[in-house]
């Protein structure tokens, strides 16, 4: 049995395509998680199974707890693009992370030496540098699966795209413009909201945007809507969400600067690159509280 956890972003999604590509026809178990998440996804997949075989992370930065959830399967390879470095090693946890690379999909393709267009499509998505009209088309159409739809129906939705990208002839994206229409409206009102409510500080000289708001947005959007008018140090992201298990702000920061925003995101537990990170925490962060936070670490 062979189990993929993925990123549940354009590029988690074209490293799932890659590998399905490459073993072929082999069934194979596929959730799409987060970093925050996957733990708990990762002990929600052992749960009633005697035999559990190899286990493939793309695309997800980790920490000591995950690693050592993780090894509970026979074999663990897990390929990443995220600035981290493990503390533990285990005989049977592979554990390839190559920050300089600009995707993560990138990694796997050299992992597994496989050569694909969608590598290039994926690293102009990630690094948030669209040139091409297919990439702006998976970007949309995996937004628009991830307004649209969640739990288990996101996951079967987001399987079936990175399956339909392994024959790497793209004509299909068409099939989705439907729904990628009703996203883009949405786009649209969240990016009037942004110019409107997003709120702008100065924290010793470093100037910084925080837009809040109570449900999952791209951030990409918002970090492009501040840069028409205004180049900042640092974009928040704050997105509160209340649960049967309590009040969860994830935290996403960005920058149009060279500021290291990973430093911030590091303090609240998180992770990613220098120039785009986030946390997740299990409390209302606010406003003060990340200013205080940015004065004390900047």
């Amino acid at each position: 049995m062979i189990t993929v956890m993925t990123h549940m972003d354009a590029d988690g999604v074209i490293s799932l395509s890659l590998f399905l590509k490459k073993i072929g026809g082999p069934k194979v178990r596929v959730y799409f998680t987060s970093p925050a998440q996957l733990r708990d996804t990762i002990c929600h997949s052992v749960m009633r199974r005697r035999e559990l075989g190899e286990l493939y992370i793309f695309d997800i930065a980790g920490e000591n707890r995950a690693v050592y959830a993780a090894a509970i399967y026979d074999r663990v390879v897990w390929i990443d693009h995220h600035q981290w470095e493990p503390e533990i090693k285990l005989p049977h946890v592979e554990i390839v992370i190559d920050a300089t690379a600009k995707s993560a999909a990138d990694v796997v393709s050299r992992y597994f030496g496989i050569e694909s267009p969608l590598v290039e499509l994926a690293n102009q998505i990630d690094v948030n540098d669209v040139q091409d009209e297919n990439a702006e088309k998976i970007r949309m159409i995996i937004g628009a699966l991830r307004w649209k739809f969640y739990g288990r129906e996101l996951n079967f939705k987001l399987e079936k795209l990175a399956r339909e990208l392994m024959n790497e002839d793209l004509t299909f994206l068409k099939e989705y413009d439907e729904i990628v229409n009703e996203y883009a409206k949405w786009i649209q009102e969240l990016q009037e909201r942004v110019k409107k409510e997003t709120k702008v500080f100065k924290v010793k000289n470093l100037k910084i945007a925080i837009f809040e708001t109570t449900e999952s947005v791209p951030v990409y959007i918002i970090s492009n809507v501040l840069s028409e008018k205004e180049t900042y140090d640092m974009i928040i992201v704050l997105i509160h969400k209340i649960g049967r298990s309590g009040t969860i702000t994830k935290m996403e920061f960005r920058t149009h600067t060279d500021i290291d925003v990973l430093k911030i995101a590091k303090f609240y537990g998180g992770g990613g690159h220098r120039l785009a990170s986030g946390a997740s925490v299990s409390d209302i962060i606010t406003i003060p509280e990340i200013l205080n936070a940015i004065d004390l670490l900047y």
